[in-house]
């Protein structure tokens, strides 16, 4: 069979080679698909046609065909187009033409749009109610195709729907269907609207008796609490109407609020703060108003009606218009490979703290900035009448004619001015990805590794609407190997909490401002024409877990956590086990009240699906129990009754506890149930000659205040005071009541202005906080579209009714200097001009000296920022070092962002210089430049080979292994951990990747530790904080897989042996004959006979490519005689331990190669099984003399001019326990001469109880020694060798032999370690065709030497030239025969 499909692919190729008849065509189709269904109303397909053009006379700019196209890839011979088109239902055909010109080459495709029926579907889970995914259930659709999504076929103002593999999908009910579903409340319906009126009503039952309880008709809402009660106006973003209710229920199920308004929808996100069922205090939070309203708060009872409460709200917040300027002035400064663009603008309008967005956009929309506040942009002035300006680099390179600048402060419409961009003309380079690799490490996270090449450098890449805002784009940063014009990005990327891109592409963004757009599924590179774009991610096709889970239980259930936190451990398991085993992690986490609050989890319809970060605890395989376990923490005074959790698989599929039975849940019997942070109770202003602030009372009944700050400003120069707050310092109470002093400390020349509260957070002693916000913070805005405002946690919630509270003004007797000349900043200078990006030490220091004739604020500090070519800003506060009446030095230092702003450097500007009289100056880079000092610092360099460790997996206090992250890390070879009892624990390492490293086997710890990796660099100290538990009994010790585990067995001896030889042992200068051994032979002979001598030759060089070693002898008196030999390990085989069939071959393609010392190459790859991922290092060792080394407990003879192969594998993901793994090494031995013989060996040593392969043409051999031993799981194991050439097909004529051996390492856990070695061989008698196993140039066959030799020399004529024209042909960058070998390929793959 296999001959038959040899023949078969040779006989396509030679048709291909005739058929073709040296024809070039123009385009080729090798688009994915040419038929696709309708997934929009519209009743259209969106389709991705790839095309690759050929060049010819002239280059090919474009194959319009009526559609969007755009180069994805290009080399000098071709060009890979991305075209994308909107069709409607039916056959349809689009003509692509080379440069508009038909004549030139043009391709039509067929394609076809396809209408479709979901005819039936069945339900999963029914209506269930969750903290998290709020009313939901999940439903099969049979027939539903799974190309396109299910997003346009339903009213997403009433449901989301998201896809959970399998054609399955849950459904999440919006508020607004609770609210509006008032008839036959025990079912709920869904319609799906499909093309053509082909709908589907989904139809799924409600437990109301379960949700809402029974006899549940009488009013439960009680004490009802309206903050503020009447009227009132502000100015802010965070304030709104909070209301508080006590609920009468005793169901410990949570139930939703609604507050209807005039039409319009809120989810109050209402949530339990204290009490217990039957008394319960809840609070919820309506958005601010224009004008007086009705709101109506509704509550679901057992007969579908609702229970309601009216109230009135009328906080109105005031807005701001159009923001007025008088005087508007901008330039670009071409200065070098930057581009600096200087703005300033006149404002004629109250500056109130906000905070201010600033941003380049280019047109292509995607914006690049910051958000900030004073003093960033502050150029002088008051904050009644200022001017705000700034320097932002803009690259040197740019293809296009403008860019808009825009400034907006928060709460107006602000102000857009354009750019006129410098060096528009240059030519395109489109960002080209060349290779795309994702690896998984653990914890949900992969490796993404992104292989790029560009003539003006990679700038980023961007994840288009990629749900958190704040993890869609990848700069410069994280390029970890090469350059940006030629290099390799690496992200670790968590696929749970980040997610797959909503929208199925990534974009490549260059210096140049090109994109270039990459579409899964689909080519990206004309290199390459198999390579596919594939996003990760976790598959559960097979799996049905909300069937297959059970045995749960937990080490301690009905637990009390008054005023403690408790150690648990969830216990769990599945039918159909093994596939569970074969997961990549399963995560845990609580989802009650008091967790969600912790992670910031807002509860609105917008986040369903979305905005839900927690952190997992992930499940470790206990072997001796064959179950699940994961220790957790139940947080201190969490809610009473059931307590709710969640397991999850991947983003979309989770088991919330909501999903199981009773006996399956986790129980509180006993709480001080306290949710909400502390808050202040009391208010007093004080104005006196000595103090200026508030005395205040802070409230916390249960579990206690424990610190707090609060951030005032002034109203005309911004100056800030940061108040902390602790016990410490309060002047009367305890921790549950007490009052604090706030003081504004005021002295000598001042100003008359008011100082307002802009900003308080109050955190109780189990970490509960409440805080108030005047304006957003750059942290909620970073956060973009996924930050929903939530009044509830305001501390000032008992002063709604008059927010004039948080403002003081100064005492006229006190406060009465005025003063119009600015600030003076008299010496600025940075201490490095330029910075390696990549290196440890990227510390930069700032040294300032300002003046001002009536004297500077001495408790202001300005801050130094710095702007990269992104337009994002850090910022550095500075310090004072030295001040009198008129003069102050500053000074800061701060540790400058990996990769940052490189090639292009970084700006420099500095604000925030404060007068007595009120008036404010800063600086910006422009300004910095022009009075002589430091104004930018150049990052030409960027080490990409320094570790730096950045981050790392979760561990406790029973060690283990640990996941670092970071970069650099491939030059590391040990780490050091650095425990406070002053022991160091050295662990060795082989890094596969430059962004992520697994550190094996820590020590137990119940302290935190340091961690440093080592090698030609060190890198730096990392701290990590284990998690403490305590329990009573000792936790199951992790097994990663069901095996048993091995035990040591005893050591191999091979069968007496007779001695051989003509002389015995080759006589009494080559070995001598041991009785029950056999031949014992000196170096450098070996062999049964010790007729076989080693042959001393120079050491083969190192391949770079793959741990082969390839070894020529000339030492002949004939110059035209050559032998090489070649040792190869080339796969990793799978096999069935009973009937010896294979399960799985990898086959090793990529190696990554270092060097050590000049003997010495090491090698590493990863192959992935069963979503496990095996390391295998290769370490190969030349010995150029004789020596004795000790491996798995026995001693060894190394012969001069031997490599020896070790090999060591991590653990690997069996299919089944009874499978066992082979390593296979190919040996090849092959000589330029003819009319000669080859011959085969295999068999046992004698002294060292190996087995040996010996492979010989004529009189040379290669030899090759296998132990019988290695070492499993660290202990010495006995291993088999088995000869492979049956099965592998080895080559064998009469001067070229070639073997297969496998190395049979059995069935293991974590880690094997074997050691082959080879050697080349003289012998003393050619191998003839007397000789076993041997091949010569003639044989006992019937036809005569001159027909034998006519059928074999036709037949190897034949066969290498065509051989030769194949190779010719892959290795000419033939783009026809490539474009033929794809389609083969894709054929292949259907």
């Amino acid at each position: 069979m296999i001959k038959l499909k040899i023949l078969s692919f040779f006989l396509v190729i030679i048709s291909y080679l005739f058929l073709s008849n040296g024809t070039e065509f123009t385009l080729f189709d090798l688009s994915a698909t040419h038929e696709d269904y309708s997934n929009t109303l519209q009743d259209s397909c969106d389709f991705v046609f790839i095309i690759v053009a050929k060049n010819s006379t002239e280059p090919i700019l474009n194959i319009n065909g009526g559609v969007g196209c755009s180069i994805t890839s290009q080399n000098n011979t071709a060009t890979l187009f991305t075209c994308t088109s909107s069709i409607i239902i039916g056959s349809n055909s689009i003509n692509f033409a080379v440069n508009n010109q038909p004549s030139k080459g043009n391709l039509t495709i067929s394609f076809e749009c396809k209408d479709f029926q979901i005819h039936s579907y069945s339900i999963i889970q029914d209506v269930i109610w969750s903290s998290v995914l709020k009313f939901s259930s999940i439903v099969k659709l049979d027939d539903f195709p799974v190309s396109i999504s299910i997003d346009q076929f339903y009213d997403n103002t009433l449901f989301k729907i998201i896809p959970l593999g399998q054609n399955m999908f849950r459904i999440c009910y919006s508020i607004k269907y609770y609210t509006l579903k008032t008839s036959n409340y025990s079912i709920w319906e869904t319609e799906l609207i499909f093309p053509n009126n082909k709908n589907l009503t989904i139809l799924v039952p409600y437990n109301t008796t379960k949700y809402i309880g029974s006899n549940t008709n009488s009013q439960e809402i009680l004490n009802f609490i309206q903050y503020p009660m009447g009227s009132s106006t502000f100015q802010s973003e965070f304030l709104g109407t909070i209301v508080t209710f006590q609920s009468s229920s005793l169901q410990i199920n949570l139930y939703p609020v609604v507050v209807l308004s005039q039409g319009s929808y809120y989810y109050t996100n209402s949530k339990p703060i204290h009490g217990n069922f039957g008394n319960m205090t809840y609070i919820f939070y309506v958005t601010y108003n224009s004008e007086p309203r009705n709101d109506t708060l509704l509550r679901r009872k057992e007969d579908s009606t609702f229970e309601s409460f009216t109230f009135k709200t009328n906080l109105t917040s005031i807005q701001s218009d159009q923001i007025p300027f008088s005087q508007y002035s901008g330039v670009l400064i071409d200065i070098d490979t930057i581009n600096m663009y200087s703005v300033e603008i006149s404002i004629g309008q109250l500056y109130n703290h906000q905070y201010t967005l600033f941003y380049i956009k280019n047109i292509g929309n995607y914006r690049l900035g910051s958000y900030k506040s004073f003093p960033y942009g502050f150029i002088s002035g008051s904050n009644p009448n200022y001017i705000f300006g700034t320097s932002v680099p803009v690259a040197g390179l740019t293809y296009h004619t403008n860019y808009s600048y825009e400034y907006i402060p928060e709460g107006s419409l602000g102000l857009q001015f354009s750019i006129l961009a410098l060096n528009s003309d240059l030519e395109i380079s489109i960002p080209q990805l060349l290779d795309f690799e994702a690896i998984y490490l653990s914890e949900f996270k992969f490796i993404l590794r992104f292989t790029f090449s560009d003539r003006y450098g990679v700038n980023f890449i961007f994840f288009p609407s990629n749900e958190d805002q704040r993890f869609n784009r990848y700069d410069v940063e994280n390029l970890a190997v090469g350059s940006i014009k030629n290099g390799v990005f690496e992200i670790v990327y968590d696929i749970v909490q980040l997610g797959k891109p909503t929208i199925n592409r990534i974009v490549l963004k260059n210096f140049l401002e090109v994109y270039n757009t990459i579409y899964f599924g689909q080519l990206f590179t004309i290199n390459n024409l198999t390579k596919i774009f594939n996003f990760p991610s976790i598959d559960l096709i097979g799996y049905n877990y909300l069937k297959d889970i059970k045995n749960i239980s937990f080490y301690v259930n009905d637990i009390d956590i008054s005023n403690t936190t408790v150690d648990n451990m969830i216990y769990f398991s599945f039918d159909n086990l093994d596939n569970y085993k074969n997961l990549p992690t399963i995560g845990f986490t609580l989802i009650d009240p008091k967790s969600l609050r912790d992670i910031n989890f807002q509860s609105f319809d917008e986040t369903i699906g979305r905005n839900y970060y927690p952190i997992y605890n992930f499940a470790v395989w206990d072997e001796s129990n064959s179950r699940f376990y994961v220790k957790f923490k139940v947080p201190a005074n969490t809610l009473p009754g059931v307590l709710d959790w969640m397991l999850v698989f991947n983003r979309e599929n989770c088991i919330t506890n909501s999903q199981l039975p009773d006996q399956y849940q986790l129980r509180i019997n006993k709480t001080n149930f306290d949710c909400y942070g502390p808050i202040v109770t009391n208010m007093i202003k004080i104005s006196s000659a000595t103090i200026l602030g508030w005395l205040i009372t802070i409230e916390d009944e249960i579990n206690g205040f424990r610190d707090g700050f609060v951030t005032i400003r002034g109203s005309v120069d911004s100056s800030l005071y940061n108040i902390t707050l602790k016990p410490s310092n309060m002047i009367s109470g305890d921790k549950w009541k007490g009052e604090y002093l706030i003081n504004i400390t005021q002295s000598g020349k001042c100003t008359e202005q008011e100082f307002i509260i802009t900003y308080a957070l109050f955190t109780d002693t189990f970490g509960n906080v409440n805080k108030y916000y005047q304006w957003v913070t750059e942290k909620e805005f970073n956060m973009g579209s996924n930050y929903i405002i939530d009044g509830t946690d305001n501390p000032f919630l008992n002063f709604l009714n008059d927010q004039s509270i948080l403002k003081i003004s100064t005492i006229n007797s006190i406060c009465f200097f005025s003063d119009s000349t600015p600030p003076e900043l008299l010496y600025f200078s940075a201490s490095k001009i330029s910075l390696d990006v990549g290196s440890l030490d990227r510390s930069i220091t700032f040294n300032f000296h300002a003046y001002d004739q009536d004297g500077l604020k001495d408790d202001q500090y300005p801050i130094v920022y710095i702007t990269d070519i992104n337009s994002r800003v850090e910022e550095c506060i500075s310090t004072i070092v030295t001040s009198n009446l008129t003069n102050i030095e500053y000074s800061c230092t701060m540790e400058v962002p990996i990769g940052f702003s490189h090639p292009y450097g970084f700006l420099i500007s500095v604000y925030g210089f404060i007068n007595r009289g009120g008036i404010y100056k800063g600086y910006s880079s422009t300004h910095l430049k022009s009075s002589g000092f430091s104004w930018n610092v150049q990052t030409f360099s960027f080490s990409t080979s320094i570790p730096i460790i950045t981050g790392s997996s979760g561990i406790d206090n029973d060690g283990g292994d640990l996941w670092l992250y970071g970069r650099g890390f491939k030059t590391a070879i040990s780490a050091s951990v650095f425990f406070n009892d002053s022991t160091v624990q050295s662990i060795s390492i082989h890094p596969l990747y430059d962004s992520a490293v697994l550190i094996k086997g820590l020590s137990p710890t119940n302290n935190e530790f340091i961690i440093r990796l080592n090698g030609d660099t060190l890198s730096n100290n990392f701290t990590i904080i284990p998690t403490i538990y305590n329990f009573e009994i000792s936790t199951p010790t992790p097994t990663p897989t069901s095996t048993p585990t091995q035990t040591p067995t005893p050591t191999p001896t091979n069968k007496p042996q007779i001695c051989l030889g003509n002389p015995v042992c080759g006589g009494s200068n080559q070995g001598y004959c041991k009785e029950n051994v056999g031949c014992v032979c000196y170096s450098p002979f070996v062999g049964l006979d010790c007729t076989s001598k080693i042959i001393i030759i120079p050491q083969p060089k190192p391949n770079e490519d793959k741990p082969t070693t390839v070894i020529n002898n000339n030492n002949s008196s004939n110059n035209n005689y050559q032998i090489t030999s070649n040792i190869s390990i080339i796969a990793i085989r799978e096999v069935n331990s009973i009937n010896g069939e294979q399960v799985k071959i990898h086959y090793i393609d990529k190696w990554y190669y270092s060097s050590s010392s000049p003997t010495v190459s090491n090698y590493l790859a990863t192959i992935i099984n069963n979503n496990v991922t095996t390391t295998i290092n290769a370490t190969l060792e030349w010995f150029e003399n004789k020596r004795n080394i000790t491996f798995a407990n026995q001693e060894l003879i190394m012969n001069p001019s031997t490599i020896k192969y070790t090999v060591e594998l991590s653990s690997y993901g069996f299919s089944s326990n009874l499978n066992n793994l082979q390593v296979i090494i190919e040996a090849q031995i092959q000589s330029n001469e003819n009319d000669i013989c080859s011959g085969k060996e295999f068999g046992d040593t004698t002294i060292d109880n190996s087995n040996y392969i010996k492979l010989q043409v004529s009189s040379n051999s290669i030899y090759g020694r296998f132990l019988k031993r290695g070492i499993i799981d660290d202990k010495t194991i006995t291993i088999n060798n088995e000869l492979l050439d049956s099965k592998l097909n080895s080559i064998s004529n009469e001067n070229n032999v070639q073997s297969y051996i496998g190395i049979v390492i059995g069935h293991y856990e974590t880690s094997v370690v074997i050691d082959p070695d080879f050697s080349l061989l003289l012998d003393n008698q050619a191998v003839n065709s007397d000789s076993p196993n041997s091949i010569c140039s003639s044989s006992s066959s019937s036809l005569t030497k001159g027909q034998l030799a006519g059928i074999i020399v036709g037949s190897v004529i034949f066969f290498v030239a065509l051989v030769v024209i194949i190779i010719k042909l892959l290795l000419s960058k033939s783009l026809r025969f490539k474009i033929f070998v794809y389609r083969t390929f894709r054929k292949s793959q259907k």
